[in-house]
């Protein structure tokens, strides 16, 4: 649970810089507009769709305002990525991904998106162990 607060603590504190940037669109009213949709990238009921629906319900707690989650899975989330980099940079579409967002550029020939130019990064939410193993 304290690792749960601790997450949820930097997502609202990355928001809250990251709402001056975005001030030169019409971002007077934000998050009034309209509600907010975080993207998972991949199927529901996996940790990343676990992962935004637990930020999502905080964080619309937090703000009063409505955070839909929307699961877009495909091609190691290269779809859903797409998805967002396409969006209107209004502060209303949120990606929410994992460590593949690194390694595309590796595994991809051509990606429909630049991870380096086509995002502003907001915050990491979870730390999650990984290993690499080989038989002996």
């Amino acid at each position: 649970m304290a690792s749960l607060i601790r997450i949820l603590t930097t997502l609202l504190i990355a928001v809250g810089f990251t709402a001056p940037t975005m001030a030169q669109s019409d971002l007077g009213n934000w998050p009034t507009q309209r509600p907010i949709k975080m993207i998972a990238v991949f199927p529901p009921g996996g940790s990343v769709d676990q992962v935004a629906r637990i930020l999502a319900q905080q964080l619309s707690t937090q703000i009063g305002q409505s955070v839909i989650v929307e699961n877009r899975g495909g091609a190691s989330g290269a779809i859903g990525t797409a998805a967002v980099a396409q969006s209107a940079p209004d502060g209303y579409t949120f990606l929410i991904h994992h460590n593949g967002m690194g390694t595309a550029p590796a595994l991809y020939r051509k990606l429909p998106y630049n991870p380096l130019t086509d995002f502003e990064y907001v915050s990491q939410v979870m730390d999650v162990p990984m290993t690499l193993i080989a038989r002996k």
